[in-house]
């Protein structure tokens, strides 16, 4: 006689927010019912109502030992689940439904709604580091300077998207004055004029716009990207370096790596947190955490 062996199913969370990106996601649960394997998974899925509520559902995740959470929205949705997944345990995954999904590109998660499903049925994973900017956690990018302006204006602008970042960029290009910085990176002291100052985990801000193209998410280093001053007739120039991974080599950058970095600037101001404008003191400690999060990849 054969007896019917059970399978504990393992607990997913889906925690959707309904506007990033200006994409429509009241279908999105009908594609996990059709694409996500229901015999391994016991699914419960969320919108959020706000930045807090979506606070309120990773934290609850985590309360009712969730095996795997994730996170469908832009840069900015998956800081906020990811990090209360830290040293967890808990397995992070991402539908990338952001306006640039810096990321998900990195870790070559596709952007279609179903292949990104199908790869969380594989459960493949992989365990990178992250990022602590003061008290504020990052996995992809953080910088001060232009970046943090713009990333300031856009989450201000009335559209989302690319070609609203595009045009944010260049109308506030003519305007923004370089400022000086003083960076501590292991120890070692270096004062520069700096349009951008980019501390990297992951290698693009976005859109394939690649601010650190050797940066690597499981090597316990940061890449950081010291943007020089430059000419109006110059920014074409760097600009296709960033999209062709030549940036890092570019005689407008300074590249350096490092684990504990200091930024110090004249005043407190804007700082760019996965592309979320944040206002930050005028010191900024930025710490590595090796190996934080367990994300689930290709």
């Amino acid at each position: 006689m054969c007896c019917k062996v059970s399978v504990l199913k393992k607990k997913i969370a889906f925690i959707i927010n309904p506007i990033s990106g200006g994409i429509n996601k009241e279908k999105f649960p009908s594609l996990i019912g059709r694409y996500l394997d229901r015999n391994q998974f016991d699914v419960e899925i969320n919108f959020t109502r706000s930045a807090e509520h979506n606070v309120e559902l990773a934290q609850q995740a985590v309360e009712q030992k969730k095996d795997i959470v994730i996170a469908v929205g832009g840069d900015g949705t998956i800081n906020n689940v990811a990090k209360y997944m830290v040293n967890t345990g808990i397995m992070f995954g991402i539908v990338p439904q952001g306006s640039g999904n810096g990321l998900a590109r990195h870790l070559r998660i596709p952007l279609n709604d179903i292949k990104a499903l199908q790869i969380i049925n594989k459960l493949h994973q992989k365990n990178i580091d992250a990022g602590m900017a003061n008290e504020h956690f990052f996995i992809n990018v953080a910088g001060a300077g232009f970046d943090a302006h713009v990333s300031w204006m856009f989450a201000n602008a009335p559209k989302r998207g690319f070609w609203s970042y595009t045009k944010i960029t260049l109308n506030e290009f003519a305007n923004y004055k370089p400022q000086v910085y003083e960076l501590v990176v292991d120890g070692k002291t270096i004062t520069r004029n700096a349009f951008i100052i980019c501390v990297a985990n992951g290698s693009q801000y976005g859109n394939n716009a690649f601010i650190a193209p050797q940066a690597n998410l499981d090597d316990g280093l940061f890449d950081i990207s010291i943007m020089k001053p430059f000419k109006p007739h110059q920014m074409p120039i760097i600009g296709l370096e960033m999209f062709l991974k030549k940036y890092n080599n570019s005689r407008y950058v300074d590249a350096l790596k490092g684990e504990n970095i200091i930024i110090k600037r004249a005043e407190k101001g804007v700082f760019n947190i996965d592309g979320e404008p944040i206002m930050m003191d005028k010191d900024i400690h930025i710490k590595m955490l090796p190996e934080a999060l367990k994300v689930i990849v290709p």
